[in-house]
């Protein structure tokens, strides 16, 4: 994302998520990642922690995990990125990658890697031949790291996307029977769970010639090639190039800007592909606003390519990175209606974020019901 006016940018993700408001964040955003949780990236944050000035780096996947259900695990073929250009030309100067055992014999585990030049650019992964920063369980629990990694954390927490998004769906007429008579305020994703890895490490190891500014995203990839093994005593080989399958940036782009039939392509493209979709995204937002010029110089100068960013010594948040706490959909709606809608009544997650790593909240367990989300 270039730099442009705050109040510009806003307006352009406000527009975005009227083309194709079906889908929320990133939460099973494109018929070939719906059935495949642990690849499903949900949403991406970057943010410097104010209590160390470090970097804070997050991911979150396995949508819609019900507190108390079977543990959900990361996938032990997913290579999971963070991407960062630090030269200003979208493509990857640096990534940090992560891996994990499988769940048996198990535990689980993780291994963190980089920040470290890639050895391929694009849509496709080495897994980095230096040695790991940080080992450790990925069971939800603080692992120090190493070198340019300070802190790790992998493991189930609470969802912290929030929204009331059947509200939000009738307002804006993506669903039948119009507004609801109710009063917003219901959190959709209250007491639901995620996956998150958070992972941090110091603001000076992924500048570049840039400087402090950078721009990220995150991508999960599996293995080209896996050897399925015969043996109930041994596990799979993954072997090779590991190929994107999910991407995603700034939080409800991808997944409203794009026509479904263009949705799987979009999630494995790299954001130097992305003039392929310029065609898409404008006609998109000339269906809302009838302008042809307008629509293009704002597809060019803010949504395309998706990436996200981020100023790292800056502790502003969204549309500097992003927040655990950025009220992202009141300040869509607000701008979307010219101020006539402030907001959609969830003003925070529904329950509160941790002041400091992994800033996430601990997970839903069974005692907690789940809210009713469809209430008219």
């Amino acid at each position: 994302m270039r730099m442009v006016a705050g109040s510009v940018a806003t307006m352009v993700v406000v527009a975005i998520m009227l083309v194709s408001p079906a889908h929320m964040a990133d939460h099973r955003d494109a018929p070939g990642i719906s059935e495949d949780g642990r690849a499903d990236l949900l949403d991406v944050f970057a943010f410097v922690n104010p209590n160390n000035g470090n970097v804070v780096l997050a991911a979150t996947v396995n949508p819609f995990s019900i507190g108390g259900a079977i543990q959900v695990a990361f996938g032990p073929d997913v290579l999971y990125e963070f991407k960062i250009d630090n030269t200003g030309d979208n493509v990857e100067d640096l990534v940090i990658q992560t891996t994990f055992t499988p769940t048996t014999p198990g535990p689980q585990t993780f291994t963190v890697r980089g920040p470290a030049r890639p050895r391929t650019v694009g849509t496709t992964s080495h897994v980095l031949d230096t040695a790991p920063n940080a080992t450790g369980p990925a069971n939800g629990t603080v692992v120090a790291g190493s070198g340019d990694v300070t802190r790790v954390f992998a493991g189930l927490r609470d969802d912290p996307f929030f929204i009331d998004l059947i509200w939000v769906l009738r307002l804006i007429g993506a669903q039948p029977g119009g507004p609801l008579t109710r009063a917003p305020g219901l959190d959709f994703f209250a007491a639901l769970n995620c996956s998150a890895l958070v992972i941090e490490v110091p603001a000076a190891s992924l500048r570049g010639s840039s400087g402090s500014a950078v721009r990220l995203w995150a991508t999960t990839s599996r293995a080209h090639t896996t050897i399925r093994s015969s043996s109930p005593f041994q596990t799979d080989a993954h072997r090779g190039l590991f190929v994107q399958i999910d991407r995603t940036a700034l939080p409800a782009v991808s997944t409203v800007t794009i026509p479904a039939r263009l949705k799987d392509a979009f999630n494995r493209a790299a954001p130097t592909e992305d003039r392929l979709f310029r065609d898409a995204a404008i006609a998109s937002l000339v269906a809302i606003n009838g302008d042809n010029a307008y629509s293009s110089t704002l597809v060019d100068a803010v949504l395309l390519p998706d990436v996200a960013s981020f100023d790292t010594s800056r502790t502003a948040g969204f549309l500097n990175g992003r927040r655990p706490e950025d009220d992202v959909i009141d300040i869509l709606l607000n701008a979307a209606s010219k101020g006539a809608v402030a907001g959609d009544g969830v003003n925070g997650n529904d329950v509160p974020f941790l002041t400091d790593f992994p800033f996430f909240a601990p997970p839903h367990g069974p005692e907690k019901p789940i809210p009713a989300r469809n209430r008219n």
